[in-house]
C-alpha cells in the first residue's frame, strides 16, 4: 500500500503539468536519443491582429501587437479601393511604441532598418479607438517609423529596426516573423475585399 503522502505528492506533480500546459505558457523541453536534453523553450502566445472598420469611413485600420506587449506594434490603413494608404515613397506600414516607451529607451532622431535604409519618422498619432474592440488594446497615444512594404515582406525571421539618439546609445526593436505574418495576411485579407 501506498503512502498518503506519495500519493499526494504524485497529484501534486501531475496537477502541476497540467496547468503548465494549459494555459499555453509553459516550457516545452525534449530529450535527445543520448539521454541528453534539449534547452526548455518558452511556448509564445500568438499575436494580437485587428481590423477596425467603420462604416462610413474611407479607410480601414490594421494593427498588430504581442500579446505581452501592446506598447509596440505594426499598423497601416487600407482606403476603400484595395490601396495602403501610406505610400511608397513614405513607407506602408508604421512601427508603432508608445512615446513614453521611445522617451525611456533614449529617444530617438533617426531610425535605420537591419540593411542601413533610412526610415522616417511617423510624428505622433492619436487612437480614438485603442480600446474600441473589447480588452485587447493598443495605444491611444503613439510615434513611431514607416517601413516600406517591400522591407516588411523580405524581413526573413524577424525585422530589427535601429533607433539612432542625438548623444545616447543607439537601441533596436525586433519583430518576430510570426508577428509580421500574421500583420501582412489580415492586410492583404482587407486589399483582396476591398479590391472585390
Amino acid at each position: 500500500m501506498q503512502s498518503p503522502g506519495l500519493l499526494v505528492g504524485l497529484l501534486w506533480v501531475a496537477l502541476a503539468g497540467c496547468s503548465a500546459s494549459a494555459t499555453g505558457r509553459g516550457a516545452a523541453a525534449s530529450k535527445l536519443p543520448d539521454g541528453g536534453a534539449i534547452a526548455a523553450t518558452e511556448v509564445v502566445a500568438p499575436p494580437i491582429v485587428q481590423v477596425r472598420s467603420f462604416a462610413g469611413s474611407s479607410e480601414v485600420a490594421v494593427l498588430a501587437w504581442e500579446r505581452e506587449e501592446a506598447l509596440i506594434g505594426l499598423r497601416t490603413s487600407v482606403s476603400r479601393t484595395g490601396e495602403l494608404i501610406g505610400g511608397r515613397r513614405f513607407g506602408d506600414h508604421e512601427l508603432y511604441m508608445t512615446p513614453d516607451y521611445a522617451r525611456d529607451m533614449g529617444g530617438f532622431r533617426t531610425a535605420t532598418a537591419a540593411d542601413g535604409q533610412l526610415l522616417l519618422s511617423t510624428g505622433g498619432h492619436r487612437d480614438t479607438h485603442a480600446c474600441y474592440y473589447g480588452n485587447e488594446c493598443s495605444p491611444m497615444v503613439t510615434t513611431g517609423v514607416r517601413i516600406p512594404d517591400a522591407l516588411l515582406r523580405a524581413r526573413g525571421d524577424s525585422l530589427v529596426v535601429t533607433f539612432l539618439p542625438g548623444a545616447r546609445q543607439p537601441w533596436t526593436i525586433s519583430l518576430r516573423g510570426e508577428l509580421i505574418a500574421a500583420y501582412l495576411a489580415r492586410v492583404d485579407s482587407v486589399v483582396g475585399e476591398a479590391r472585390r
